[in-house]
């Protein structure tokens, strides 16, 4: 009797494993693509056996692979048919934030900060999404009630130093950096707005440690070194500040900053170093002279193009006389001159002196052939003129 009652319970069970049976290698080997990366197959395995979770995954494949605009569209249509997936909601909101759909971003976690309201990741994404809107204040009390729910949140409390460092509010900075240092001690990104908070308030002395710690766990960046040098001075380490302002400089290679280099030239003066301050400031000064010879160029190109060549040639000297290195500038001049001048003997000069003075350089190189093919040129027809006469 129990046999009978039971054996459609039964069979149906069978029914539900052996179905799940034949789909689970499948899926399996989509999950598999999925992992080792090959999401164009794995989307396509997905799709093959249609489920609220094959559709998340391809939207996540998607999203992988770069092609957000399809990823969105997943997402969204998942969520049209399953509202209640907030990990979905959740990728989709950060998704928003990647592709700078800041206000459809802001809803999305609005709504989950109302699904979720415990969870402090849902209000530290809904204050980065109304910072993408231009509100900072009102995505400030957004992080706060992150950090009030989780006092570790990192992310959170960054953002709040950071507010509070903009608006030059010290103490305020220094009351959530601290928090975060208790239980991270090293993260980089706090001890930096520390460094700050203490820099731009004039505390120097305090500031130095926490360059220091900064340069201690790697961090290579000019502005560092930079202020550690201004720090230095402060304190009389001219020697220091002087390694300081030279690391600065190896770190912007071929774009020295002209006010780290003055610095520089300022220290060596208190060490009566003369000819390395003088060094110094001529270079701050090299550095920040402003040519103009594209802008002449240009001008150049506009009177040639409405056959005014004379004024041509005149800019073409200008933009020349910015860069008197420039073998493609003083080429151009020939080449000008040959046409606007008549007299052979000043093409001639032209040509002559773009060969003296960079026939042997690696500027002029690809021009030089060039000029000694039209010197020649000018030559011999000069020669034939003179024997016509």
């Amino acid at each position: 009797m129990w046999f009978r009652k039971n054996i459609f319970l039964i069979l149906g069970f069978l029914i539900v494993m052996l179905r799940a049976g034949a789909q689970s290698p499948a899926l399996h080997t989509a999950d598999s693509l999925y992992a080792l990366g090959n999401y164009t197959m794995a989307i396509n395995a997905y799709a093959e056996h249609p489920s609220a979770n094959s559709s998340l995954q391809i939207a996540r494949a998607y999203n992988a692979i770069g092609n957000y605009g399809k990823a969105i569209l997943q997402y969204e249509n998942l969520l049209g048919e399953a509202s209640d997936m907030l990990l979905a909601q959740n990728e989709l909101g950060k998704l928003y934030l990647k592709t700078k759909k800041f206000q459809k971003a802001k809803t999305t976690f609005i709504t989950l900060t109302e699904k979720d309201s415990l969870n402090p990741d849902n209000y530290y994404q809904l204050g980065r999404s109304i910072q993408g809107t231009g509100d900072a204040h009102m995505a400030l009390t957004a992080f706060k009630h992150a950090f009030a729910l989780d006092n570790h949140h990192l992310k959170s409390i960054y953002q709040i130093g950071k507010y509070h460092l903009k608006h030059r509010e010290k103490d305020s900075v220094l009351k959530y950096v601290d928090k975060g240092l208790d239980f991270y001690p090293d993260a980089v990104e706090l001890i930096n707005l520390k460094a700050l908070a203490f820099f731009n308030y004039g505390n120097h002395n305090e500031a130095v440690p926490e360059f220091e710690r900064l340069v201690e766990l790697g961090e290579e960046k000019a502005y560092i070194y930079e202020r550690l040098g201004d720090c230095y001075i402060r304190q009389i380490e001219y020697e220091k500040a002087i390694e300081a302002y030279g690391t600065a400089l190896d770190l912007n290679g071929i774009d020295p900053n002209p006010k780290t280099l003055l610095a520089m030239s300022k220290a060596y003066l208190k060490l009566k170093d003369y000819e390395l301050a003088t060094k110094y400031a001529r270079t701050a000064i090299e550095v920040q002279k402003v040519t103009f010879e594209n802008e002449y160029e240009t001008l150049a190109n506009i009177a040639l193009q409405q056959k005014d060549v004379k004024t041509g040639l005149d800019y073409l000297q200008k933009a020349y006389a910015q860069a008197p290195d420039n073998a493609h500038l003083y080429y151009r001049i020939c080449l000008t001159a040959d046409n606007y001048y008549a007299d052979p003997e000043l093409k001639l000069k032209y040509y002559q002196r773009f060969t003296e003075k960079f026939g042997n350089s690696d500027r002029g190189a690809y021009y030089n052939n060039y000029a000694k093919k039209r010197i020649s040129a000018i030559k011999k027809e000069m020669h034939m003129n003179g024997e016509a006469e």
